[in-house]
């Protein structure tokens, strides 16, 4: 009987001052016959580590073993993809500015709002690629779930959005009956652990200019426009891969200025996107430009090119006629002779014609 494969999925977001900043959902497809032994490496290259976590890894020295856990996503997944929608807030851009007050909750509704979207395109991709089991990690604390388990509700209240995303494409039919989509406790769950490298590898290339990490898996992975679908594609310029453990408060003087130990939250301070966000930024709102306006532009420069090719065309035309009896003789700077207008001389009488008599 044939298998399904299973998604492991996770999140990282920016979202800082002066920043268009940028929400990622990655998710690493796997055989379902190979997910055991993918969680057994995954939990070999954690090591002793409590958990995993890369941002906290990386924030630490152990660069080491978030280059293994890539490299096991390399190894055992048969693909990745990262839903991204970029800048954050797309689609939200339009609403009036907030009070003071409210400022917080608006961002906090701008990556709400980006959360699901990207969740979305990410479970009409997963369904594309018949996966069945969908594991996401679960927003709720420990005790948002007893709260939960208490009155009898098999599910957090922080949870609830991501299951009316995941409905509202079951009514839709745009994914099928089949996929489930469960909530699990990441800090103990090897499969999401390779998720977040993933989502951690192209978080740290948009943020800081930094691809090398993604480097190591994007031969078997795909980033999409979370709006559209469209393929995306991070730039690969960027350092060489650091080898093994290091402190990443020992870095170049680019490195540090690009480095912060706030790397997916907002933050007072400001943050100018850097070429590869800027990049992502461009190709999305390329891709969400509806088609009308793409043949518009693309008529338009049809026709400017051959306006150009018509203006030199005339040029060489004039160039290769002969020019005209009677200027052959005329020296170069000897200027053509004005020609009379005949609608000033139709009229007139020649001034030697003699008068004549009546």
């Amino acid at each position: 009987m044939p298998t399904h494969p299973t998604a492991f999925v996770d999140e990282s977001w920016l979202q800082q001052r002066g920043s268009p900043g940028a929400y990622l959902m990655a998710a690493v497809i796997i055989d379902h016959d190979d997910v055991p032994a993918a969680e057994t490496a995954a939990s070999a290259a954690a090591g002793i580590h409590d958990g995993y976590h890369s941002s906290v890894l990386y924030h630490r020295g152990h660069v080491g073993t978030i280059e293994t856990m890539l490299d096991v996503v390399a190894e055992h997944a048969g693909w990745s993809v990262v839903s991204a929608q970029v800048p954050l807030n797309a689609g939200t851009r339009d609403l009036p500015p907030p009070s003071p007050q409210h400022a917080r909750a608006q961002l906090e509704g701008q990556r709400e709002h980006a959360r699901q979207v990207s969740l979305e395109r990410l479970l009409r991709y997963l369904n594309s690629q018949r996966v069945r089991d969908v594991y996401l990690e679960s927003r709720a604390s420990p005790v948002e779930w007893q709260q939960a388990r208490n009155v009898g509700s098999r599910l957090p209240h922080t949870d609830r959005n991501d299951i009316r995303a995941y409905r509202r494409l079951l009514d839709q039919g745009a994914i099928s009956h089949r996929m489930r989509l469960i909530h699990v406790d990441g800090r103990n769950d090897p499969g999401l652990w390779m998720a977040d490298s993933v989502a951690w590898s192209a978080g740290r290339a948009i943020r800081a200019d930094e691809p090398q990490w993604w480097n190591r898996i994007a031969d078997v992975a795909t980033v999409l426009e979370a709006t559209t679908g469209a393929e995306l594609h991070l730039n690969e310029r960027g350092a060489a891969p650091p080898e093994g453990e290091r402190d990443p408060h020992n870095l170049s003087q680019s490195a540090q200025a690009m480095s912060s130990p706030t790397v997916y939250s907002a933050s007072p301070e400001p943050h100018h996107a850097g070429a590869i966000l800027q990049s992502l930024v461009a190709q999305a709102d390329q891709a969400r430009t509806p088609a009308s306006d793409h043949l518009t532009r693309e008529v338009l420069g049809y026709v400017l090119h051959i306006a150009e090719r018509v203006e030199q065309l005339s040029k060489t035309v004039d160039q290769m006629l002969p020019r005209a009896a009677g200027t052959s003789d005329a020296t170069p700077n000897q200027a053509a002779a004005p020609r009379p207008r005949p609608d000033l001389h139709d009229d007139a009488q020649p001034a030697t014609q003699p008068d004549i008599a009546e």
